[in-house]
């Protein structure tokens, strides 16, 4: 386990929302990873029950108080569960004020939004940096690039699939982190990986901690192959045996099945003296799957009229108006 690294979860799906934001601080450097989260706009057919945003705006307000505390902040890419917009959206929780309070003054670590990109994230890229370089203290595009803060080393990835190396939704950035003989490797939606590319990276890192986006096993046979989820679910297997921690987190953990998914691998890194956890489970707390218990939700505590009152309205008047989940 890292004891000079400082790590926290802030917002992830084991945590109740889509996110994988984490708050890490060595002797050198306080930085915040991938300060986004959201919720599925519909589940199971559903849109997000009130305890979901609920749970947003909580997460939301912790994510702030965070970044009060830090003088960095690292983007992976430009999914809006993984970096916060300036516009308003409930289902992000975002508002130009929310926008200001996380990034202004920060040193701001991101990917490149011009080259190894999709279609998408381009756009998303270059309105995210025409509004953040306003208020940001600095912004330093970091592909394949190596940067020392002090005695903390920080190596950031050349751009790997977000998933197969086939796919369509681009790339991301993975972010590893040394200070003296401990070491923590960020690889956000890898999902597994799925990669063979990726994975020969990882493995070559060879982290103490890996926090690890899984394998989409709710989009199997649908909008992911099953051999690429297998694939990425026989990753986890291969990084079980030689990484002291992970955390596996993210697409896995939208499965209310997870940890049938997960099983073999806890199994191969326990009787290696190994861990496989959630993040929630790594600071002590219970899993907290509420998208994946979505269904569920709606038929134990069906919501209120005035909420779906709210949900029906004209979606740009529900946009100035918060859920009513109070």
């Amino acid at each position: 386990m890292i004891r000079k690294i400082r790590l926290l979860p802030i917002a992830e799906e084991s945590l109740g929302v889509r996110s994988m934001c984490f708050y890490l601080e060595t002797p050198d450097i306080k930085m915040l990873l991938d300060a986004g989260l959201s919720l599925a706009p519909r589940r199971y057919g559903l849109p997000p029950h009130p305890i979901e945003f609920k749970t947003l705006k909580v997460l939301r307000e912790e994510m702030i108080k965070r970044a009060e505390r830090v003088n960095a902040i690292f983007i992976s890419h430009y999914h809006y569960d993984h970096v916060t917009p300036s516009f308003n959206s409930w289902f992000e929780w975002s508002t130009q004020e929310i926008f200001n309070k996380l990034y202004s003054d920060k040193v701001l670590f991101i990917k490149d939004y011009k080259n190894n990109i999709n279609f998408n994230q381009r756009k998303r890229g270059h309105a995210f940096v025409k509004e953040v370089e306003k208020i940001a203290k600095e912004i330093i595009i970091v592909d394949s690039k190596k940067i020392n803060v002090g005695n903390t080393e920080l190596i950031f990835s050349e751009p790997v699939p977000h998933g197969s190396e086939s796919g369509k939704l681009g790339y991301v950035l993975m972010l590893y982190v040394k200070y003296d003989d401990e070491s923590v490797l960020f690889a956000p939606d890898v999902q597994g990986p799925i990669s063979d590319k990726t994975l020969a990276r990882i493995l070559e890192l060879k982290p103490n901690l890996l926090i690890l986006g899984g394998p989409p096993t709710y989009l199997s046979g649908s909008k992911v192959k099953n051999k690429e989820v297998e694939k990425g679910l026989s990753s986890i297997k291969v990084l079980a045996m030689s990484i002291n921690t992970i955390l596996v987190c993210h697409h896995l953990l939208r499965d209310a099945s997870w940890k049938e998914y997960l099983q073999p691998a806890i199994e191969i890194a326990e009787n290696l003296g190994n861990k496989i956890l959630t993040p929630a489970e790594f600071i002590s707390k219970h899993n907290n799957l509420l998208e994946a218990k979505r269904k569920e939700l709606y038929e134990r505590k069906p919501p209120s009229e005035e909420y779906i009152r709210w949900l029906n309205l004209p979606k740009d008047e529900r946009i100035r108006i918060p859920p009513p989940i109070d």
